[in-house]
């Protein structure tokens, strides 16, 4: 009584007609799966990346996933201080449209004095039309670099007075930001972050 299709009934195998269904992984490439396989949760927590999970975070540079490049760049950049390095990944993952990679790179040029390159790809994420993408990558990236302890440098204090605009535009709001302060207030944010990590 009803116990054919009874989920313990164990003798009786069930074969569908699977050629349409989506659970099919036999013909499954690693590469698109290591190139797409979301690490937003590593992405939040680097660390996580260099200590139990390396071996994943290998396979996922290797085949180019945008995520594991940001994560590669955030650990070479700040943990290990290979700061050519760093960059090198977040740009990768900046051409990967990852765009946490996008914001943190461009930042990282105007911390280092690169200021047309460093508006350059901070203009990718079209600031200009919407504020949003902007604020969440800075949310996201705030997110994670609160997890790496000392990140401040003295250059970031001098290149964040060197890029302070001429004009007296929206000297009071942080959220308030034209073409002429935006890079300016962004750097702001990223200077007083790190000041206070340390």
């Amino acid at each position: 009584m009803g116990e054919e299709k009874s989920v313990n009934n164990y003798d009786i195998v069930y074969i569908d007609d699977s050629s349409n269904s989506n659970d099919d992984h036999s013909n499954s490439d690693p590469t698109i799966y290591f190139r797409n396989i979301s690490l937003s949760y590593f992405a939040a927590k680097p660390f996580e990346m260099l200590t139990k999970h390396n071996r994943f975070k290998e396979l996922c540079l290797e085949n180019d996933n945008p995520e594991a490049q940001y994560i590669e760049g955030i650990l070479q950049y700040f943990v290990h201080k290979e700061k050519r390095k760093g960059l090198y990944h977040l740009r990768q993952a900046s051409i990967g449209e990852y765009t946490n990679g996008t914001y943190l790179y461009g930042l990282l040029l105007l911390a280092l004095e690169h200021y047309p390159k460093g508006k350059k790809y901070l203009d990718k994420l079209q600031w200009k039309e919407n504020l949003s993408t902007s604020d969440y990558c800075w949310k996201r990236v705030k997110k994670t670099l609160s997890t790496i302890p000392a990140i401040m440098e003295t250059r970031y204090y001098t290149a964040m007075v060197n890029l302070e605009p001429w004009t007296e535009c929206h000297p009071d709001n942080m959220a308030e930001v034209c073409k002429h302060c935006y890079y300016s207030k962004r750097l702001t944010q990223f200077v007083q972050f790190a000041m206070n990590q340390d």
